[in-house]
């Protein structure tokens, strides 16, 4: 009897939960090295999201498809390491915003203000006080959790697409 093969959401749990809590170390030690608003520095998390993707889709191609993987399964693996990753991210999100760095929020405004006042100057103190009324409902803990899921599992979608190109492979066996 042949067994049937692992389904590609089945099989993302585990790395999608080691993928997440990579991204919350890496995001500790930005926060720890008091670099975190450094957006430099922000965009390297994308390097651990696009290499703990990229090892996922390995893992999932050599461990449960025997070595052959088609474009379609490579990137429902890669989406659904991205999905488990994002949705941890999410849930440490909020708790980070709401309980460890209280001052994220306070941080985000003054930065908002700073851009917007640099981008306008001649704004009057009503239109600054209206722009950072709509900042300050995305900056609660929720609606940055909310965001940061949806903005993760965006970005792994696309990687998912780039990498599932490098990591198909089919069998060219003639049978």
């Amino acid at each position: 009897m042949e067994q049937k093969p692992t389904s590609s959401f089945a099989a993302a749990v585990m790395p999608g939960i080691y993928l997440g809590v990579a991204l919350i170390v890496f995001r500790l030690i930005l926060f720890l090295l008091d670099v975190e608003m450094e957006s430099y520095l922000n965009w390297t998390i994308y390097v651990v999201l696009a290499i703990g993707l990229y090892l996922g889709i390995i893992n999932f191609r050599e461990k449960h498809r025997n070595g052959l993987i088609t474009y379609g399964n490579a990137f429902g693996a890669g989406f659904a390491i991205g999905l488990f990753a994002s949705l941890i991210m999410g849930i440490f999100t909020y708790f980070f915003v709401e309980y460890i760095d209280t001052s994220l929020v306070g941080q985000v405004m003054i930065k908002a203000e700073e851009g917007m006042l640099a981008q306008n100057p001649d704004m009057t103190d009503e239109q600054l006080d209206q722009a950072l009324s709509m900042v300050k409902i995305f900056s609660s803990p929720v609606m940055m959790s909310v965001l940061g899921f949806v903005y993760n599992l965006v970005i792994s979608v696309i990687f998912s697409l780039i990498i599932a190109i490098f990591a198909k492979r089919e069998d060219r066996s003639i049978a």
